[in-house]
């Protein structure tokens, strides 16, 4: 029985991320609708298991096993710690709803559309290639994340999207500086 509801909730995660990715404009009008395929908690439900899933990939990538667990924990946390820092701080420049409902709404559309700077992580350890896989996977969560915001949203101020967009950006970027920084770090020592 706990093997299937396991199971389960596997088939549900990657359903959800392929949904997602190859058709979000209908992910986005289902989640607005409520229909039972999509999550309820983002954050726990889908953010904390795809990045932790993503953590697993790196570990034949990076081959030794302690460094790769320190890499996998550190690279988590500052997963967990941008994905926070983009929700609250995207958060202050939306208004004129129910806080518990903003708050709902702005943590789905983050959580949701990180999921390509997530899964473009592992294609961190290609080098100098590393930054064309980055820049395509901010391209498109901010795709993703415009689209959200576009039908979760009745009404959007501009000067709040754009501010909105921006710090997506910046910090993707900087948590991608961090990652590879990261990495040639624990690459130097011999652990």
């Amino acid at each position: 029985m706990a093997q299937e509801i396991v199971a389960m909730s596997i088939k549900k995660l990657f359903s959800t991320i392929i949904a997602l990715l190859f058709s979000h404009r209908q992910f986005w009008e289902d989640y607005r609708s409520g229909k039972a395929g999509v999550v309820d908690n983002v954050l726990k439900d889908y953010a904390v298991p795809v990045i932790a899933l993503v953590q697993l990939v790196k570990f034949p990538l990076i081959g030794i096993p302690r460094q790769a667990m320190i890499i996998a924990i550190a690279t988590f946390l500052v997963d967990v710690a941008a994905l926070y820092l983009i929700t609250g701080g995207i958060m202050r420049f939306f208004d004129g709803m129910p806080q518990n409902r903003q708050e709902q709404m702005i943590t789905a559309v983050i959580g949701f559309s990180l999921t390509p700077v997530w899964l473009a992580e592992p294609f961190y350890f290609l080098g100098s290639w590393s930054w064309v896989f980055a820049s395509a996977a901010i391209l498109f969560s901010l795709f993703i994340s415009a689209n959200g915001f576009s039908l979760l949203f009745d009404r959007i101020n501009q000067s709040a999207m754009r501010n909105s967009a921006l710090l997506l950006v910046t910090v993707c970027v900087a948590v991608f500086v961090v990652e590879r920084g990261m990495l040639r770090l624990f690459n130097g020592f011999s652990l």
